[in-house]
């Protein structure tokens, strides 16, 4: 080999030597996950161990950062946001996707209010929610990795007053989104109010709201009793659920292996959020009720002929919403069988 040859293979073989001792920063590849609610939440708690577990499957490939408390988007704009490749994963609630997908707003239909968190699993987590998973996908163009995670009962909250079904009407009641919630706080007589998350405790400080519709866990980490809210209302109307979602162009990107870890790492994950969900949401009632909240507790039979009035209002809704009716009366007919009285 001449002397230019071996100089010319010298070269290749640095440069190669150089690639491969490139530092794992320099070959990472960016994952921005935005969340709305703040780092204490058991969603933001969720989506760390999803982190925890995918490190451990992929090493160093990953460059994960979590964005919380809206500081990159907030929960109605990460569909958007993922189309646009501006973030490559979000796990917003079902409640704020209709305007994207009307299917989106099935839990937020009257037939599921006051429906017990067991029945709801059992609804949703099999055939009916694998078809909910399909029309997302197919939608957003995003990935669903697994089962939605939970955030909890929703119920309603007052600031200054007492709120029950005696009360309601004439209430400016906060909602999260959803045509679902609204037209549900209409219906029995209350003034729906759309305020994002992080400007809940300012609007209430600013008395734009009588009282809202959220979690206990929610409350509690927003520490909205500081902020005037003084009572709760444990009407059960809707559990709350996020659905994980991740940017189509950055999965399709990724070799089977790594998504197949991806997958692992958010069963573990969402396993571990939604038994820790639910402990979240009896304790922050706990703490909340120790700091003074005063608590009304309607019967289960008030719930059901609430659920009853409601449902007068679900076929226009349905039509209005554009939602699937085959699919609507499927679920309602399950929800039957689980035992659900209508």
């Amino acid at each position: 080999m001449s002397i230019l040859k071996n100089k010319i293979v010298g070269v290749a073989l640095v440069g190669l030597a150089a690639s491969l001792m490139a530092t794992p920063s320099m070959a990472q590849e960016k994952m921005r996950i935005a969340l709305d609610t703040n780092p204490v939440h058991v969603r933001n708690k969720g989506v760390e161990v999803f982190v925890d577990e995918l490190k451990k499957r992929t090493g160093d490939r990953f460059d994960i950062t979590v964005y919380p408390s809206g500081q990159l988007f907030r929960d109605r704009d990460i569909p958007r946001a993922l189309r646009q490749g501006a973030v490559e994963m979000g796990v917003p609630g079902t409640w704020q996707l209709d305007s994207v997908e009307p299917t989106a707003a099935l839990p937020t239909l009257p037939m599921f209010y006051g429906v017990d968190i067991p029945t709801v699993y059992k609804v949703l987590d099999g055939e009916i929610g694998d078809y909910l998973n399909e029309v997302f996908e197919k939608r957003m163009r995003v990935k669903i990795p697994g089962k939605w995670m939970a955030l909890g009962m929703q119920h309603t909250f007052g600031v200054s007053d007492e709120i029950d079904y005696d009360t309601y009407k004439g209430k400016k009641i906060r909602y999260p989104g959803g045509t679902g919630n609204a037209a549900r706080i209409s219906k029995l007589g209350g003034i729906p109010v759309l305020v994002p998350w992080p400007d809940v405790p300012l609007g209430m400080s600013q008395g734009v709201m009588d009282g809202l519709i959220t979690t206990y866990e929610s409350a509690s980490s927003s520490k909205l009793m500081d902020s005037g809210m003084k009572y709760a209302f444990d009407d059960e109307n809707m559990f709350n659920q996020y659905v994980p979602m991740i940017s189509d162009a950055f999965w399709k990107k990724q070799p089977k292996d790594v998504q197949d870890a991806i997958l692992e790492s958010w069963d573990i994950a969402v396993t571990w959020e939604r038994e820790n969900a639910l402990k979240a949401q009896d304790k922050a009632r706990e703490n909340l009720i120790n700091q003074g909240l005063k608590v009304i507790v309607p019967s289960k039979e008030q719930i059901t002929a609430a659920r009853k009035e409601l449902m007068q209002i679900q076929p226009q809704l349905v039509e209005e919403m554009k939602i699937d009716p085959e699919v609507t009366n499927k679920i309602y007919e399950a929800l039957k069988e689980a035992g659900v009285e209508y």
